[in-house]
């Protein structure tokens, strides 16, 4: 046997081993430790189980802190909305409204007037059945200097050159449902007078 086929079947020997040896390598069989990609590891940080994760059982059961449920009113208004509500069956009542949201609705001219009130709102909107705006109600202390450059006050003028009547109440001194519907009549009153002058003076 000469030096070339020894080397031919050597070679073949070699060849065969090492495709063996590579298809038991990515067999299913193997068990995990035998995979070529290492195994992933989760950041600390991250939504994967925390089973996953490998923390203690004492933190994944502890319990997060309780919050208070968000309320959009707090208690006086809650009772000032269900005493409008008792006062005008027949009315809309709407609340936490936006004085610039309330702007938009009387065009880009008025909003752009009233930009300044961006952020500031009322606590309510009282509407008829067709949704006109009556009047706007808040409930607010008064203010230590009582000048007419207050907030409350400039919230009224915004109000007024929109044509919506101010009504404000103190928490503390929540009006029946009497009185607030014969504060709400004379307040559409008002806000026809205010709807004339803005017509007199386009």
């Amino acid at each position: 046997m000469d030096l070339l086929t020894v080397a031919i079947i050597a070679a073949s020997a070699i060849l065969v081993y090492v495709l063996l040896r590579g298809r038991d390598r990515y067999s299913l069989d193997r068990k995990a430790e035998a995979s070529l990609m290492p195994p992933v590891a989760h950041p600390r940080n991250s939504r994967w189980p925390a089973s996953t994760l490998g923390l203690d059982p004492q933190t994944r059961s502890a319990d997060a802190p309780t919050q208070k449920p968000y309320r959009l009113l707090n208690d006086a208004e809650q009772i000032l909305y269900f005493r409008l509500c008792e006062a005008m069956p027949r009315m809309l009542v709407f609340a936490q409204i936006g004085v610039a949201q309330l702007a938009q609705l009387r065009g880009r001219r008025e909003a752009r007037k009233l930009s300044s009130m961006l952020g500031r709102g009322v606590d309510f909107v009282i509407c008829d059945s067709d949704f006109r705006i009556v009047a706007a109600i808040d409930l607010a202390w008064p203010a230590d200097d009582g000048t007419e450059n207050s907030p409350q006050e400039e919230k009224r003028r915004a109000l007024q050159n929109l044509g919506i009547p101010l009504i404000v109440y103190r928490p503390n001194q929540l009006p029946d449902a009497n009185t607030l519907s014969n504060e709400v009549a004379n307040a559409i009153v008002h806000r026809k007078r205010l709807e004339a002058e803005r017509s007199s003076v386009q």
